[in-house]
């Protein structure tokens, strides 16, 4: 059938929608009257004008073929240089033709339908005569062998050839490079028949030099690009196969050294080939970009085994073979930059310019010099690429800027090394010098270190500056001066530390710098004025070296006073450099070291660590009173000392944990009295943020100095009196926080700020409160009596705020706090079950917010239904989480109790609420009643409580609890309570779709609850397996019953992913004691069930008005990857999975089969994915079953026989095809087709 035929008969088909090509529609003709049933299209009135027009294409159609069939036919003339269009003559050509449609040829596709059949054909093909050929156990000797092969050659050969001039170039490209591969199995039988003494790689060398010229000659002549391709690459490796056999001889040592120099000349030998595939391409026709690519890969491939052994094998000899390495690298370098004639100039520039590196690298290596300067000779030779890559301005085809910037990454690998050596010294001289007892010297070996890495380091540093300037481009020539300033700070830190001598020394040094690159950067113009790019390099020396100073002076306490001082001096006069906004940074960073210092010399006066800490916290919380009652400090630099004075204070108030004293309590008093001065003072800049925390420390900062007085006065433990007066302090606080607003007005602050610390002494208070009450839980001196009073306190006092202050949260701070007392009242009488707790609270907030409902006191119903919903929960999901981990025993312990009260309770729980669900719930539409606002958290509260079945099931399932009845098989008690769970859950979400709910998630709980618990009591035995295997099918078969109703109707149940994924789980589950049942009996129904879905959604097609998403899956989508590759996949991938663990003949073939099937399927029906999957599945297969060891467990001939009979089917097929549509129509448009 031509293409003619196919374009007359889809034009002339009046069955078929001119716009949708629908030819059916719900199982009736799709045009019905005229009108489309699926899009709507409306032919009556155009109908007649369209017939017509459908009439002429179709004649004009068959006067083409007409026209094309008279065509004469004559030998093809001589290649020879294009014409243009316009010289050519144009009698024949209309004068609107497009440019090139006088050409006799035209260009084909390379992909398409029928090509890819004959590939995957000729493929099959070849792996079965391998299976015969070789895993054949009754075919032995290596002369039948050779035989089969060599006839096997030549029928492929012959059988290219014979396609080729049958102008079948698919089909003959497809049985050539399967005669490709015998012939490389030909070569392979050549090189086994070398006599003794002679290495069989020369044989192998000679007959793939032999074979692949004359692949190259018979392929340039006959325009065979597979033929063409195939001796391009056997050519490139024939030096490869020379070395190995050098190699075997081992007439050159190393013995490596000639297969090192065989990959070597693979390179070259590459560079060669595709020089010569210019002129070959002149003579094929086509600019051969596989062929150089692949060669480009051969190239690659080589270089980087002759690094394996230039770079890791001789490195590890006992010999030194640095210089033949460097010859080695050298060679490589060469011939990559010979190489940027062809392919990928950039990438072999680059490759280029690092090998010709590391050759200096390993020349550098090789030199007679003491080990320790390896370093500066290693950045020399680093260096120098760099400086001849600036200096050269003409460089051919190779990159000059890839290759500029390969020598600096090299070299930055390099500077990489020593600036970590840098830095391991730099940290090793710092340990030695904080783990010496008395002042740390320098001596001489440390000092010959850094001079090594600070010389290296400026070489590579003058590298770069060199690179800058012989950048062409501005951008490229700052970036490489600003990168060079960049590795000198390394140098510079390693600098203090070349000078031998006391520590003293050092410190100063660093110092010394620190200001010396200060002062450049203030009094130096042309640095002054500089970018900022280039000024960072010297801003990090001078904080640098006020850090390295530091370092090595903290170690000694009488060092680090007197360096501290001058520390910080550098540090202000470096902050004369930085931006204003970031001073306050630096007030900071000097105000806490300050502090630091200080506390190093209060250390010499034998004071504790507590009284130093309160001192200093002290004397820094006095300074920041003085900064806030005057201004001579800039906004920024007084927050800054509030900041680091809030420092020593929090590790006081964190120290009361372990040790309260007086000494606490007088720092904690100071920072009482700076919290007022906040409070009150009127310095500029006091904001709101800023009065407002100092307003929430009085409160905790008089709980503190509580604490610590008792503990200093009291003989006794002082927390049963400590807690009790920090509970009244904090009950007479909260309502007494309106007294201190209206004060604060009075005094003259705004209101909002006045507000503000209003909310923080109260947010402050019942913070202190809280920590009061667990305190009182945990200190073993207070007690659940303490814990009682403090509870009750704090009650009283959040009560009497709601009465008389009008706060609201006072009301739900005492019910907390009542609740607390009521719990100490139950623990001191003993009472352990979790239940008697819950319930009460629980109980009341539902009790208020029904009554608030039903009398319809409140204008904000949703307040009192979240009171329902808060009280609903409390209820159940504490239970639900007791019963999940402890079981049905008081909740205490995980001791289980041989009733299942609380799981019974819960599922009766769950019924109620079901019945008080459906009693407020009505249709949409219909008038709702008062209580409507908790019917949906009366349904979730239901479906929680139901989750109990479930739970108590995966509990009997994993034999934490006995069994309600012992003689009934564990897998039907386990399903009882999951259909009891199910039904709950199902009966809540019918009543929220009766009330309207639209959701596809509302029946997911029931499906999940059904599930889970039978899932958990698999065991090895027939029930459990079959029980499991008829619950997928279930699901299974609910997934398909919703796509078939979601064509046309709206559906509740989960989407059809959630579906198969809970199907999926439930078949793993019953699959994994694999007993009774292979794997294929649970993932062919999974799979298949996803085809049928995508099945049904891809015949319905799409409307307009469907939004595509994952949960609308597959309805909406179109075309067979979106609908039907998912199903294919499922389907093929475990049985390919399965045949790699449990390899079985049938299941090879069986894969096989359905791939086949797949592939003929969607080259039928034009489907891609089945077409592509199926194909994709073949090679896969076969790969797996090669994996497995084929021979074994696989039966060589079923599978030699099944591979041949699929490669003859796909094979025939495309030959078929190609013959139909003609030596010169191009089938792309097929593959574009393809749905």
């Amino acid at each position: 059938m031509t293409w003619t035929d196919n374009v007359v008969r889809y034009v002339l088909d009046i069955e078929l929608c001119p716009r949708c090509n629908a030819r059916s529609w719900g199982g009736a003709p799709a045009l019905r009257g005229g009108v489309c049933a699926r899009c709507g299209a409306d032919l009556r009135e155009a109908g007649p004008d369209l017939w017509a027009a459908s009439e002429a294409l179709a004649a004009a159609a068959r006067r083409r073929q007409a026209v094309i069939d008279a065509l004469p036919t004559a030998a093809a003339a001589p290649a020879a240089p294009a014409v243009p269009v316009a010289a050519a003559p144009t009698a024949s050509v209309p004068a609107t033709a497009p440019a090139g449609a006088a050409s006799v040829e035209r260009p084909r596709s390379a992909v398409s339908l029928q090509s890819v059949l004959a590939v995957v054909g000729a493929g099959l093909l070849a792996v079965a005569a391998i299976v015969f050929t070789f895993l054949n156990p009754d075919l032995t000797d290596f002369s039948t062998r050779t035989t089969i092969i060599a006839v096997v050659t030549a029928v492929f050969l012959g059988g290219a050839w014979l396609l080729h001039s049958r102008r079948l170039q698919f089909s003959a490209e497809a049985v050539g490079a399967l005669g490709m591969v015998f012939l490389a199995l030909d070569v392979w039988a050549f090189s086994r028949v070398a006599p003794a003494g002679t290495s069989a790689w020369f044989f192998g060398a000679l007959g793939l030099a032999l074979s692949g010229t004359a692949m190259v000659a018979v392929g340039a002549r006959m325009r065979m690009r597979t033929w063409l391709w195939s001796g391009l690459v056997g050519l490139a490796i024939v030096p490869a196969l020379v070395g190995y056999g050098f190699d075997e001889l081992r007439v050159i040592r190393p013995g490596d050294l000639a297969v090192t120099w065989g990959h070597v000349a693979v390179v070259f030998a590459g560079w060669v080939l595709i020089e010569l595939a210019r002129p070959l391409a002149r003579r094929v026709g086509s600019p051969l970009r596989a062929d150089r690519i692949a060669l480009t890969v051969l190239q690659l491939a080589a270089v980087l085994l002759a690094l394996f052994v230039a770079l890791g094998v001789w490195t590890f000899r006992a010999a030194d073979l640095r210089l033949e390495s460097a010859a080695v690298l050298a060679a490589l370098a060469a011939a990559a930059l010979l190489s940027t004639r062809g392919v990928a100039a950039v990438m072999w520039t680059v490759v280029g310019g690092v090998l010709a590196t590391l050759a200096l690298l390993q020349v550098a290596l090789a030199l007679p010099i003491l080990e320790d300067w390896q370093p500066v000779a290693l950045a020399v030779a680093a260096t120098l690429p760099v400086v001849a890559a600036s200096l050269l301005r003409r460089t051919g085809t190779v990159h000059r800027t890839a290759l500029l910037v390969t020598q600096l990454c090299v070299a930055g690998l390099v500077a990489t090394p020593t600036v970590l050596l840098t830095m391991a010294r730099g940290v090793t001289a710092l340990v030695e010098a904080w783990s010496s007892r008395e002042p740390w010297t320098v001596d001489a070996d440390t000092a010959t270190g850094f001079l090594v890495t600070v010389l290296a380091l400026v070489v590579i540093a003058a590298g770069a500056w060199a690179a800058s300037r012989g950048a062409r481009s501005p951008v490229a020539a700052a970036s490489l001066a600003v990168l060079a300033r960049w590795v000198v700070v390394p140098a510079a830190a390693g600098l203090p530390l070349v000078v031998p001598g006391h520590v003293a020394v050092t410190i100063g040094g660093s110092l010394v710098m620190s200001v010396a690159a200060t002062l450049l950067l203030l009094v130096v113009p042309p640095v002054r004025g500089s970018r900022r790019s280039l000024r960072a390099p010297i801003a990090t020396v001078a904080y640098g070296g006020i850090v390295e100073a530091v370092a090595f002076s903290w170690p000694h306490a009488e060092i680090a006073a007197v360096a501290g001082a001058a520390s910080i001096a550098a540090l202000a006069l470096a902050a004369r450099t930085a931006s204003p906004r970031i001073r306050p940074l630096h007030t900071a960073l000097g105000f806490g070291y300050a502090i630091i210092a200080g506390a190093a010399a209060l250390s010499l006066t034998g004071l504790g660590t507590l009284p130093v800490l309160c001192l200093l916290t002290s004397g820094a919380a006095l300074a920041a009173i003085a900064a806030s009652l005057t201004s001579w400090l800039p906004v920024g630099s007084w927050y800054a000392v509030l900041g680091v004075t809030a420092v020593p204070f929090a590790i006081g108030v964190v120290s009361v944990l372990v040790e309260r004293s007086g000494w606490t309590a007088l720092s904690t008093g100071i920072i009482l009295l700076l919290a007022v001065t906040l409070l009150l003072t009127r310095r500029t800049g006091t904001g709101l943020a800023l009065r407002a925390a100092a307003a929430a420390l009085i409160v905790p900062a008089l709980a503190v100095m509580v604490v610590c007085l008792t503990a200093q006065f009291l003989t006794v433990s002082g927390s049963p009196y400590a807690l009790v007066i920090i509970a009244v302090l904090v009950a007479c606080a909260l309502p007494t926080t309106g007294l201190v607003r209206a004060g604060l007005v009075g005094y003259g602050l705004p209101q909002p700020t006045a507000d503000a610390v209003r909310l923080a002494i109260e947010g402050s208070s019942l913070l202190t409160g809280a920590i009061a009450v667990v305190l009182s839980l945990v200190r073993v001196a207070a007690g659940l009596e303490i814990a009682f009073v403090v509870l009750l306190v704090l009650g009283i006092g959040a009560a009497a705020t709601a009465l008389w202050m009008r706060r609201r949260y006072g009301w739900w701070t005492a019910s907390a706090a009542w609740t607390g007392a009521l719990w100490c009242v139950w623990a001191l009488a003993g009472v352990t079950v979790v239940e008697p707790y819950l319930l009460p609270p629980a109980l009341a907030a539902v009790t208020v917010g029904s009554i608030l409902l039903a009398r319809r006191r409140t204008r904000a119903p949703r307040s009192a239904a979240a009171l329902v919903a808060t009280g609903l929960g409390i209820a159940v999901v504490p239970s639900l989480a007791l019963l999940a981990i402890t079981g049905n025993g008081t909740g205490t312990s995980f001791a289980s109790a041989p009733e299942l009260w609380r799981a019974l309770a819960l599922l009766a729980a769950g019924v109620v609420l079901v019945v008080l669900a459906a009693l407020v719930t009505r249709p949409v539409g219909a008038e709702p009643t008062g209580f409507e606002p908790i019917r949906r958290a009366l349904l979730l509260a239901a479906v929680v409580a139901a989750a109990a079945g479930t739970v108590q099931g995966v509990r009997l399932g994993w034999e934490l609890d006995p069994l309600p009845v012992a003689d009934m098989h564990r897998m039907a008690q386990v399903v009882g309570f999951a259909v009891l769970a199910a039904g709950i859950a199902a009966a809540a979400a019918a009543l929220a779709v009766t009330a309207g709910n639209r959701s596809r998630w509302v029946f997911a709980p029931a499906l999940l609850f059904l599930a889970l618990g039978p899932m958990t009591a698999i065991r090895d035995d027939p029930t459990s397996i079959w029980t499991l295997w008829g619950l997928e099918l279930a699901l299974l078969l609910v997934m398909i019953a919703t796509t078939w109703r979601a064509r046309g109707h709206a559906v509740h149940l989960p989407p059809v992913w959630f579906q198969w994924a809970l199907a999926w789980t439930v078949a793993v589950t019953a699959w994994s004691p694999r007993e009774i049942l292979r794997v294929e009996g649970f993932s062919l129904p999974l799979g298949i069930a996803l085809v049928i879905v995508g099945a049904i959604a891809f015949t319905r097609g799409r409307r307009d008005d469907e939004v595509r998403t994952l949960n609308t899956w597959p309805i909406g989508f179109t075309g067979s990857w979106a609908t039907l590759a998912p199903g294919i996949v499922a389907t093929l991938l475990p049985s390919v999975m399965a045949t790699f663990t449990d390899p079985q003949t049938w299941r090879a073939i069986l894969v096989i089969a359905f791939a086949l099937v797949a592939v003929l399927a969607g080259a039928r029906k034009t489907l891609a994915a089945p077409f592509i999957l199926g194909i994709s599945a073949l090679p896969l297969e076969i790969l797996v079953v090669f994996l497995v060891q084929l021979g074994d467990t696989i039966n060589p001939l079923l599978w030699w026989i099944t591979l041949a009979t699929a490669g003859i089917v796909l094979l025939v097929i495309a030959v078929g095809w190609e013959r139909r549509t003609g030596a010169d129509a191009s089938l792309a448009a097929r593959i574009r087709d393809l749905r």
